[in-house]
């Protein structure tokens, strides 16, 4: 090979790696332990960490900010960010999703110890008040056409909440008295009490408890259809890296660091 097709071979690959080593914009809500806030936790959440590791392994990097939900949400859709890291595909049927399921989600009804309500049915949700964050389905068709119906309701009987710490905010709604009950995935609500009771802000507070579990769901990886070509992309990157970390087990490696079995 003469001195120039050489050099052209060496531009060529410096080339290619300023192209392809590109940084994606991912944005989300915190519900821990899947998705955290650095700064209050200490660490990102494991789908994070996962989704770093997917990436790197084609030495690409994302940038994850934390916004609201609705407003996560809009950025993916208009095309402002690349993609959600984790959320229900029914919670945006117009954004783009691959084959991968990134973490399975249990959604449980939780109550204040003295209450007497337990999901049996159902209609029986119908008799309480709920508290539940704004904009989140439940993989279950019957609630989530309730929850639509309730949201235009004038004497409404689900209080929905939106914006930050929605966790804990669900806990104080539960706490005070101003619902019967909260609905969400049984990880983030017992991870948010066990943060609780490590900042001792549980010893006045009464116990909490799962009185029945409305439906699973998957979380995929959702994507902004105004990026087709970047979507595809990060697609055929991240989706072989999460089905091989549950085929062979190594997604235990990301989930005992969160103390999830």
């Amino acid at each position: 090979m003469d001195k120039i097709s050489k050099l052209i071979a060496v531009l060529s690959l410096l080339f290619n790696s300023f192209v392809y080593a590109d940084e994606f914009q991912f944005v989300d809500s915190t519900f821990c332990p899947f998705v955290c806030d650095p700064n209050a936790e200490g660490k990102e959440g494991f789908v994070i960490e996962i989704l770093r590791d997917a990436l790197a392994t084609e030495d690409h990097t994302i940038n994850f900010t934390i916004v609201p939900y609705k407003r996560a949400l809009s950025l993916v859709r208009n095309g402002e960010a690349h993609a959600l890291p984790a959320i229900y595909s029914e919670d945006a049927p117009d954004l783009t999703v691959g084959k991968s399921v990134i973490g399975i989600g249990n959604n449980h009804f939780f109550v204040r110890h003295d209450s007497e309500w337990k999901y049996t049915s159902i209609d029986s949700w119908q008799h309480i008040t709920i508290g539940v964050v704004d904009g989140y389905t439940f993989s279950h068709p019957q609630f989530d056409r309730y929850l639509a119906k309730q949201k235009n309701a004038l004497n409404s009987k689900v209080v929905f909440i939106s914006g930050g710490n929605n966790y804990r905010r669900l806990l104080t709604l539960l706490i005070s008295g101003r619902v019967d009950a909260i609905l969400d995935d049984s990880a983030y609500i017992q991870y948010e009490l066990q943060r609780l009771h490590a900042e001792n802000s549980l010893s006045s507070m009464p116990p909490i408890i799962s009185v029945g579990a409305l439906s699973k769901g998957q979380h995929v990886v959702a994507y902004s259809p105004k990026h087709p070509e970047i979507a595809k992309m990060l697609m055929s990157i991240i989706d072989p890296f999460v089905i091989e970390l549950y085929e062979t087990g190594k997604i235990d490696v990301y989930l005992s660091r969160y103390g999830i079995d």
